[in-house]
C-alpha cells in the first residue's frame, strides 16, 4: 500500500509547514513566546513547533504520573467494550506505557495475556518493568521501536500519548500493520474542540495576540498535535483503518498539575462539558477497514 503522507521533516511539528495529521498546509496562527501554534484549514487540527524550537513545558506533571491508577475505571470500561464486541485480547502493545500502570492492571486482569510496552523515558521504563515483570518493555521513540516489536497484536493502546507524537499519521500507519485481522487500536488523546483549548485560543484572538498565557497553558509545549474528529477520521482512512467506536471523557481532578484554584475551576468546567456530551479527551477504537474502502480512499 502506497502512503500519501508527507515526509516527516516537512511537518509543522518538525519545523516545516505541513499538517502532521493530513499533510495539507498548516498556517501559524498563535505566536507564543517560545513556539507557534499552527492551524490546518483542511482537517481543523492544530499543531505546535515546540519540539523543534526546544520549548519547555511550564510545569512538572507529577500528579499526572503519580495518580495514573485513577484511570482504572477507564481500563475496565475498555475491556468491557471489547468483551461486548466479542474481541479476544491475547497480545497487547501499550505505546508510551509510562510507569507501567496499565500493563500492571492487564497482568492482573488478563493473566494469560502477552504484554509489550514502549516507553521513551528510561526511568519510567524501569518502573514499568517493576510494575509488570512479565512484560517486554522497549525503550525509545515509538515509531523507531516498532521495528523491533514482534507482531501481530490483538490490541494496541495509546493512553494520552498520541498528542506527544511529532508524526502521528506516520505512527498510525505503522501501527495498523501490527494488527491481527480482528485486532484494534485504542487511542485516548486531546480533543481540540473541547471547551478548554477553545477558550485558550479565543482569549488570544480577542486580545489581538496580547494574552498568550492562557493559550500556552491549554496548548503546553509537551503536546505537539491537537486533534479534531475530522482529522482522526482522515488519518484512519489513509492508514487502512476505520473508527469502530468514539466517545469523550475528561481528565481526573487528582491527575491535574498547576495552580490549585485554576485546577478546581478547570475540573468543574470539564465535568460540566462531559455531562453535555463533549470532553477534553476523545477516545476511539480503530479496526482494519474493508479493502475496497481503503482502495477508494487511496484512489487506486
Amino acid at each position: 500500500m502506497s502512503s500519501k503522507l508527507p515526509l516527516t521533516d516537512l511537518l509543522s511539528t518538525e519545523g516545516g509547514s505541513l499538517c502532521p495529521v493530513c499533510g495539507h498546509l498548516a498556517e501559524p496562527r498563535i505566536e507564543l513566546p517560545d513556539y507557534n501554534l499552527f492551524h490546518c484549514a483542511s482537517c481543523g487540527c492544530w499543531s505546535s513547533d515546540a519540539l523543534a524550537r526546544g520549548a519547555a513545558t511550564s510545569f512538572d506533571p507529577l500528579h499526572y504520573f503519580k495518580n495514573a491508577a485513577l484511570d482504572e475505571d477507564k481500563w475496565e470500561a475498555l475491556l468491557a467494550r471489547f468483551d461486548r464486541q466479542g474481541r479476544s485480547v491475547r497480545r497487547v502493545l501499550d505505546i508510551g506505557c509510562g510507569t507501567g500502570a496499565f500493563l500492571g492492571f492487564l497482568s492482573r486482569r488478563l493473566p494469560g495475556s502477552e504484554r509489550v510496552g514502549i516507553e521513551l523515558d528510561p526511568d519510567r521504563a524501569a518502573q514499568a518493568r517493576r510494575a509488570d515483570p512479565d512484560a517486554r518493555i522497549h525503550v525509545g521513540d515509538a515509531l523507531a521501536s516498532l521495528a523491533s516489536v514482534e507482531a501481530p497484536f490483538d490490541l494496541v493502546t495509546l493512553w494520552d500519548v498520541f498528542e506527544h507524537v511529532p508524526a502521528p499519521a506516520r505512527l498510525l500507519e505503522a501501527m495498523a500493520r501490527l494488527l491481527t485481522p480482528s485486532g484494534a487500536i485504542y487511542i485516548q488523546t486531546i480533543h481540540e474542540r473541547s471547551v478548554v483549548p477553545t477558550m485558550g485560543r479565543l482569549l488570544y484572538r480577542l486580545t489581538g495576540g496580547r494574552a498568550t498565557s492562557a493559550a500556552r497553558r491549554t496548548h503546553e509545549a509537551h503536546h505537539l498535535v491537537f486533534f479534531t474528529r475530522e482529522g482522526l477520521q482522515t488519518m484512519a482512512a489513509v492508514s487502512g483503518l476505520r473508527i469502530q467506536d468514539l466517545w469523550f471523557d475528561r481528565l481526573e481532578h487528582a491527575r491535574m498539575d498547576g495552580n490549585p484554584l485554576v485546577i478546581a475551576a478547570t475540573a468543574l468546567l470539564l465535568r460540566l462539558e462531559n455531562a453535555l456530551g463533549n470532553g477534553l479527551f476523545v477516545n476511539l477504537i480503530l479496526e482494519p477497514a474493508p479493502l475496497e474502502q481503503t482502495l477508494k480512499v487511496l484512489g487506486t
